[in-house]
């Protein structure tokens, strides 16, 4: 009878300590749900990068800005720039050097000293055959005979477009040691590429047959890019560049457009050719079947919004003669997400006057799940033909309302600077959590005594 009702008891405890912990763990602090984002996939690749166009915004990311050698993927960068600065029916010539200057076995289209191919051909060449000795060529062009100051013009290039771990030797990704990239900058000279439509119609063919030239006759080369030949199924791949080398494995930058949402993958050090197209197509199923490009600007906008974007400056705002808005902004989200989910973070800029048209007067960032997924400039349009000074308006205006604020008037006075918001303080969160788990092992261990006791 004892053991009975040891037993119930033990029952009724049991269920009251259970519900306790559970109750512990729900009001822990910084527990709160957050706003999800779809489970990324596994894949082969050492580095890789998802990103969408329009915006730049990064949608999957594994060691992307690691530094990676990126063999013949670096023919992007010479193209780019062969487009960007030479007319299509330039005459390039194959230099001794162009020729002599790669190994028998490094990819080519058999060019001979002296010969000469439109530069259009060139680029079909070099971003279709991965021709070495024809992108060596085009360098010499573009640099005005000098393949070492086209080389230049690939690093500054590089870092106008904003890469962050690239330093190109040569015109074509043979191996060198300090010749490197990653997966985050390749995406970003891609990203350019595809603003260019000559770069999309030589980039998305199966073949090209080269012309009659002064030493032989035309000459049909093939595209080396499997899905862009057509052996490998992927919707709507319209661009991309090989690359393979012992010391980088094979390499793959793919640019993707499926319901008017463009993709660009790029996946280098695989071990295997067939696992970087198989990567690349998880990677834009994945990009494609979860996100949206949606235009976020929309949510804060109105006539006042100082009340959303800035709580502590809401007087500002003199409707007779502003209006405040923010930049179109997009950003890629989950397809499911809530604009409801995203938060903001604004910073106010010391700006003593105002003039006519747009004024920047700061920034704000928004936020999905815990990750930036855009910035927009707050502009406040003024149309008064005279210079407006925001401090005088606004003393002028407040000064004897319960709306004045100093700290406001002091900011656009520019004697009180703006800081960025301190992050929130997680320890206490972190030790909640911690003393919560231990209480709920200790009482684990005491109903397991409990329950030893009675069975004996």
């Amino acid at each position: 009878m004892m053991n009975k009702t040891l037993k119930n008891t033990t029952k009724s405890i049991s269920i009251l300590l259970i519900t306790i912990c559970f109750w512990i763990c729900k009001i822990t602090p910084g527990q709160a749900e957050a706003a999800e984002w779809p489970a990324e996939p596994e894949i082969n690749a050492a580095s890789a990068i998802l990103i969408e166009a329009s915006t730049g915004n990064v949608i999957y990311d594994k060691e992307a800005k690691s530094q990676r050698y990126p063999a013949s993927t670096t023919k992007l960068m010479t193209s780019l720039l062969a487009i960007e600065n030479c007319d299509l029916s330039e005459t390039v010539v194959m230099s001794r050097n162009a020729i002599k200057s790669i190994s028998y076995d490094a990819s080519n289209v058999g060019a001979m000293i002296g010969e000469e191919l439109p530069m259009e051909d060139c680029l079909y060449a070099v971003l279709l055959a991965s021709a070495n000795e024809v992108a060596y060529a085009v360098a010499e062009h573009v640099g005005n005979g000098d393949c070492d100051a086209f080389i230049d013009m690939m690093n500054s290039r590089a870092k106008e477009l904003g890469c962050v771990n690239t330093h190109f030797s040569n015109p074509h990704g043979l191996h060198e040691e300090d010749h490197y990239s990653c997966a985050n900058d390749l995406a970003l000279i891609m990203r350019q590429c595809i603003q260019y439509q000559t770069f999309r119609k030589i980039s998305n063919n199966r073949n090209h047959t080269l012309p009659v030239t002064n030493k032989r006759s035309e000459q049909v080369i093939p595209q080396t890019h499997k899905i862009l030949r057509g052996r490998i199924i992927c919707e709507g791949v319209f661009a991309g560049k090989t690359g393979f080398t012992d010391q980088a494995g094979s390499c793959l930058v793919t640019a993707a457009e499926r319901n008017g949402m463009t993709l660009i993958c790029v996946v280098l050090g695989e071990k295997k050719d067939a696992d970087g197209y198989t990567d690349t197509a998880v990677l834009f199923d994945y990009g494609f079947q979860n996100f949206e490009v949606m235009e976020i600007s929309k949510k804060q906008e109105s006539k006042n919004a100082f009340p959303a974007l800035f709580p502590d400056d809401e007087a500002f705002v003199e409707k007779t003669y502003a209006n405040l808005t923010i930049e179109d902004t997009t950003a890629v989200l989950p397809a499911k997400a809530d604009f409801e989910d995203i938060t903001t973070e604004c910073r106010l800029t010391q700006l003593p006057e105002l003039v006519k048209g747009n004024n920047v007067i700061g920034e704000v960032d928004f936020y999905y799940g815990g990750k930036e997924v855009a910035k927009s400039d707050i502009i406040l349009k003024s149309d008064e033909d005279k210079v407006i000074d925001l401090a005088e308006v606004y003393y002028r205006e407040y000064k004897d309302t319960d709306m004045f604020d100093e700290r406001t008037y002091l900011i656009y006075k520019g004697e009180l600077v703006v800081e960025e918001p301190e992050k929130p303080d997680m320890r206490p969160a972190l030790i909640g959590y911690g003393l919560g788990t231990v209480f709920c092992l200790i009482i684990l261990i005491i109903l397991v005594r409990i329950y030893i006791i009675t069975k004996r």
